[in-house]
């Protein structure tokens, strides 16, 4: 299959969750440890797939969530332009508070997560999965349940040695970039649910509607990128630009303090250098220090 689209990138991730909620819930069950069963719903607060505002910076894809008394924000992240811890806990906080009403009491507030799969390394270490709390520092007691943020670097999947079953099977099947390494993990694996994961990428790889979508994304992407970089070609020029006429601006004023000066010293009033140089009275004055 020519162009063949991983679920790590965000417009197939989305999709392969929006279209198979039971496959959303097996990811979040395994990944977060968390036992959801058939008897727990799961309901997805934002269906939509492409924001009226796809930009390429403002465009987000994530999947905000809900099970019983839990949410989730979920995304996939391929590249790391625009990742930052400001903006995980800023989409966190955004969905922890988005039920409550005035008059409300705060217990109602559901445990919310952050879970975000990203397609480059952003720790030092070599694990590939790395969770937040809020804990004491030195007793290290946790002041609250409710937030609890979750990071998964695919690049560091072969280095993690401690990373093993079903979470290791949904990562590979999310990183998997050919056809061929797809098919191998659904055969390989004993989860029905990697299995259907495996055939539903194939399926959407294969909607031509979809796939035009990643494609107009993309560009949009591209277009974003190459606006940015040109803007900052021509803040740097403008930059230079002023600098220079700022150096030369500099360097015209101290000559003139340094005449102002001399011109003092041998006995000129200010009056007198201010007309010369066609400066303000007051000007000199301040250059020279003068009561």
């Amino acid at each position: 299959m020519a162009d063949f689209f991983s679920a790590s990138h965000d417009v197939v991730f989305k999709a392969l969750f929006v279209r198979n909620p039971y496959l959303l819930k097996g990811f979040l069950s395994d990944a977060l440890n968390l036992g959801l069963t058939n008897h727990d719903s799961i309901e997805i607060l934002n269906p939509e797939m492409i924001p009226d505002r796809s930009d390429g910076k403002t465009s987000r894809l994530d999947l905000r969530v809900r099970t019983p008394n839990r949410k989730y924000n979920v995304e996939m992240q391929a590249r790391k332009e625009g990742f930052a811890p400001a903006r995980v806990l800023h989409y966190w906080s955004r969905l922890f508070g988005a039920d409550i009403k005035a008059g409300e009491s705060y217990e109602n507030l559901s445990i919310t997560y952050s879970v975000n799969i990203l397609g480059f390394e952003y720790f030092s270490c070599e694990s590939c999965y790395s969770s937040f709390e809020i804990l004491e520092k030195k007793r290290h007691e946790p002041f609250t349940e409710e937030l609890s943020i979750h990071i998964f670097e695919l690049p560091k999947i072969s280095k993690d040695k401690e990373l093993s079953g079903r979470v290791l099977d949904w990562l590979r099947i999310i990183q998997a970039d050919k056809e061929e390494t797809l098919k191998m993990i659904g055969e390989k694996t004993d989860n029905p649910m990697i299995r259907d994961a495996a055939d539903a990428i194939l399926e959407l790889n294969a909607d031509e509607k979809l796939r035009q979508q990643i494609f107009d994304r993309q560009s949009a992407i591209n277009d974003y990128n190459s606006d940015m970089t040109k803007s900052r070609a021509e803040g740097r020029a403008e930059g230079r630009a002023e600098g220079r006429a700022e150096g030369r601006a500099e360097g015209f004023i101290e000559s003139k303090k340094d005449t102002a000066n001399k011109l003092l010293r041998a006995g000129w009033t200010v009056e007198q250098i201010a007309k010369l140089l066609d400066v303000a009275a007051v000007d000199i004055e301040i250059w020279l220090n003068v009561q």
